[in-house]
């Protein structure tokens, strides 16, 4: 095997919102839970194997190099951060074990959400996974990951790589090539500079091209992004000491359903829409409910922007803002959903979002029907937990898998998420003759 060579690549300054400081990193954590068939994670004596799941899982992290790098600043924060890579991955970090038995119940999913599971570590790879045994005999596998490392879909290419649709309870197989793809971090954070600028010298039409390049963002907005990174750590200080985290980001309630999927499709199409717009006019009905004094009610929509050609970069979406009368019934909002949504994905340019009165944010991922695994242990159920601004009082996360689909919602405690989820089960309840 040859020796691996240094490796770096600095975030977009788009994604570097992302950490801009303490709050922003902690609310920026997303979250999913994979429930899964719960007696072949244990060992011969009935405790779960950690070592095993343990051993998999550092395998696993050679297939896919995300989960081995993590943040580094640039000498005097000139640039963004870089990820850079972690040949020695401490697992017992990131995948342990929660000291209790939970119940089995979707009216009480806080462990599934990832908000039980500890502070993430920024100097580390920024992922972890708690194992939960539930009173069901069943195994939660909750993930988390950093919104930086990438957007929902990027997560969900990782997700099938985590777990395979061939059941296998052997640990995966790592290569020579694999360990050298990955690279070593440089040895100084000058190595990162000299990397990241080759990289960028190279995307260039020549000298001309690179002038022109460079010169195309004003002067003035790149220091203030420079000094902005230069007092961040300040900033974070600043945070601790004064308890702002704890008063921006408030408690927050969830709760999961479950539905069949296709008779959900056909009542959405039947409707005018998708299964996505669906979730979302579902989503806005809720949010009217929860206010009922308001005349309409917003919500954002994230929009993938990503092609063939793009598919690697970690965060391709955009925000649409979607915005309907608060008494309207269901034939007419998700007949405006679809019709906002896709005005939206046709109009590349950068939409003004307006005034910031939406209620939070809905969306759908599908995760295909094949049946997935994690080793050998049958993945039965997906809830999917998004980040989000602190500031929003709800956020909906539909999931396709398999047969079905499942409805995860979360909003502040300040909220009667019993009435949130009453109306959004209400909304997807399918009429009588609509499932055959």
């Amino acid at each position: 095997m040859n020796a691996p060579q240094p490796k770096a690549e600095l975030i977009r300054t788009l994604d570097e919102k992302f950490v801009a400081n303490a709050i922003a990193f902690e609310a920026m954590i997303a979250a999913a839970a994979l429930l899964v068939e719960g007696g072949l994670l244990r060992r011969p004596d009935g405790a779960i194997d950690l070592e095993g799941i343990r051993a998999r899982f550092e395998a696993v992290t050679w297939h896919v190099p995300a989960m081995r790098q993590r943040l580094v600043p640039t000498p005097l924060r000139a640039t963004t951060p870089a990820w850079v890579p972690v040949a020695d991955l401490d697992v017992a970090r990131h995948v342990t074990l929660h000291p209790t038995v939970e119940r089995d119940d979707p009216d009480r999913v806080e462990v599934l959400t990832g908000r039980l599971s500890g502070p993430m570590d920024p100097s580390r790879p920024l992922w972890d996974i708690r194992i939960v045994e539930l009173d069901s005999g069943r195994v939660a596998v909750v993930g988390r990951y950093h919104h930086v490392i990438g957007d929902a879909l990027f997560g969900l290419r990782i997700g099938e790589v985590v777990a395979g649709t061939e059941s296998s309870a052997a640990i995966p197989e790592v290569t020579d090539a694999e360990r050298e793809a990955l690279g070593v971090a440089p040895r100084t954070g000058f190595g990162i500079l000299a990397i990241a600028f080759r990289a960028w010298r190279g995307r260039q039409q020549g000298v001309r091209g690179a002038w022109h390049e460079y010169w195309r963002k004003p002067f003035t907005r790149r220091l203030r992004r420079w000094g902005g990174r230069v007092i961040r750590p300040v900033k974070n200080a600043v945070i601790a000491r004064s308890g702002e985290a704890t008063r921006v980001l408030v408690p927050r309630h969830s709760r999961f359903l479950e539905v069949d999927l296709q008779p959900v499709a056909k009542h959405a199409y039947r409707l005018g829409g998708t299964v996505h717009d669906l979730t979302v006019a579902a989503t806005l009905r809720a949010a009217a409910a929860a206010e009922p004094d308001r005349e309409t009610v917003s919500l954002l929509v994230p929009i993938s922007r990503r092609t063939a050609a793009d598919a690697d970069v970690r965060n391709h979406i955009s925000m649409a803002k979607v915005t309907v009368p608060a008494s309207a019934p269901m034939e007419e909002l998700v007949p405006a959903v679809r019709a906002q949504v896709q005005a939206a994905v046709q109009d590349p340019t950068r939409r003004d979002l307006g005034e910031r009165d939406w209620s939070g944010y809905a969306t759908f991922v599908t995760w295909g029907r094949q049946q997935r695994y994690v080793g050998d242990a049958a993945i039965e159920s997906v809830t999917g937990w998004p980040a989000g601004d602190p500031r929003d009082d709800i956020a909906c996360l539909s999931c396709h898998y398999g047969t079905r689909l499942t409805i995860c919602v979360t909003t502040r405690a300040t909220t009667d998420i019993d009435r949130v989820m009453a109306t959004i089960a209400e909304s997807f309840a399918v009429p009588v003759g609509v499932a055959g």
